[in-house]
């Protein structure tokens, strides 16, 4: 990361403080104590407006009363690490005006830079998914978040079935940094396959895919903040995204015949797939369909003496299975 060192005089919330930039952390300290803010953990981004300096930040709830970023617990791995975080601004008027200010916003982007965090994303928006609040997610909750952060965003909503592996198997790629589906696993796997089956396949794979759990299956996008110390949440998945946080994974290949299908998270066949695939008429009810599916449309059909040799070990089975699928934010 580039170090900027400064240090300036600024009043934050009408008090006088010294602001000091350096070592990947922004701290301004005043009577009422000291406040830092780690760049690469806790900032989105950061803009001037006349004499002042708007940092928008993601920070630990409450975070603003302590004296430091490490006791917020904010740092991925941390003490404290997947505590729920709220968006906040915290404004520096810096005392000597408006070239001060355009001057540190400056150094503090150039430092966000340094990190290597995507600036242009393509988003898959798949307003069919588990109870069809995609849209909204994405209006209320997520393009906020990249608009703090200042990424430039092309959205895609998904029309129809495998929509997403057509758009994937011939978008060109060198117009963007990443791809993110805003849905359940179900988008995530038509990109990938869209992208396995390009010509260009070996650089294409290259491509960061970001998930935000937005449908009824939600395993990856847990999986995946899992391995960032994070909790599943539509928020902490948009932050991973925003720092440019990466997980290797690997990918499955299955050949039927001529066809050839690719998955990164799971197979399925046999009872557990026909749960999958007969529930998706009680999409509506979200993750609960696989539950009501069993319950009222699989044991009806069962013997008494084969329903209570196999019950326990069908329910065990089952929900181990689906609860991978399940969004637990």
């Amino acid at each position: 990361m580039e170090d900027d060192r400064a240090t300036a005089c600024v009043r934050v919330d009408g008090a006088p403080a010294e602001a000091t930039l350096g070592g990947g952390e922004l701290r301004w300290r005043r009577a009422a104590g000291e406040r830092a803010l780690s760049l690469e953990r806790e900032v989105l981004g950061v803009q001037a407006r006349g004499k002042e300096v708007v940092v928008r930040a993601f920070v630990a709830a409450g975070a603003a009363r302590v004296t430091s970023c490490a006791a917020a617990g904010a740092g991925a791995g941390g003490k404290g690490a997947g505590r729920r975080r709220c968006r906040r601004d915290f404004v520096l008027e810096m005392a000597d005006g408006e070239g001060a200010a355009v001057e540190w916003a400056e150094r503090l982007t150039r430092c966000l830079g340094s990190f290597g965090r995507p600036k242009r994303l393509f988003i898959f928006v798949n307003p069919f998914g588990g109870k069809k609040c995609a849209k909204k997610i994405y209006d209320a909750e997520i393009k906020p978040l990249f608009d703090a952060a200042g990424v430039s965003v092309t959205v895609q909503e998904t029309e129809y079935q495998g929509h997403a592996r057509e758009v994937a198997s011939s978008l060109d790629f060198a117009k963007y940094d990443g791809i993110v589906c805003v849905s359940g696993d179900g988008v995530l796997v038509e990109v990938v396959n869209g992208i396995l089956q390009r010509t260009d396949w070996e650089e294409a794979i290259k491509m960061p895919i970001g998930v935000v759990p937005a449908g009824t299956g939600n395993g990856m996008a847990k999986s995946l903040l899992h391995s960032a110390n994070e909790t599943c949440s539509i928020s902490n998945s948009i932050f991973a995204i925003i720092k440019g946080h990466k997980q290797s994974l690997d990918v499955c290949t299955l050949s039927q015949g001529e066809k050839k299908f690719f998955s990164v998270l799971l197979m399925t066949w046999g009872l557990v797939a026909d749960i999958d695939i007969e529930s998706e008429k009680y999409r509506w009810m979200g993750s609960a369909r696989f539950d009501f599916y069993v319950c009222t449309e699989l044991f009806p059909f069962l013997s008494s003496s084969f329903f209570l040799a196999v019950l326990s070990s069908i329910i065990s089975a089952v929900i181990r299975i689906m609860n991978l699928r399940k969004y637990f934010g």
